[in-house]
């Protein structure tokens, strides 16, 4: 159980270390350029496939499935925060 507990927080540390904030509200982007916020819990998924740093879930914007990922907050400009704000998936109860 400790092992699960040091990757996922060593996750996190890497992710944030890359300029990636996972959270609740992650900023994602699909194989197709689509931006819409998530759920991203390193070391968990219950809505998506995980494939190391890629999951396999549903892009609410282009309404197909695709290999997402968390997209640099300090990459994106204001318009397309806010685009991807505007977005979100589905939420899991």
């Amino acid at each position: 159980m400790g092992t699960v507990a040091l990757g996922a927080a060593e996750a996190v540390v890497v992710g944030r270390r890359r300029g990636r904030m996972l959270a609740v509200n992650t900023v994602v982007r699909c194989r197709k350029g689509h931006l819409f916020t998530t759920v991203w819990v390193p070391g968990a998924s219950m809505k998506a496939v995980r494939l190391g740093w890629w999951r396999y879930q549903r892009c609410p914007v282009g309404r197909h499935w695709s290999l997402v990922t968390p997209v640099k907050m300090a990459e994106l400009p204001p318009e397309a925060r806010e685009e991807a704000a505007s977005v979100r998936d589905v939420r899991i109860p």
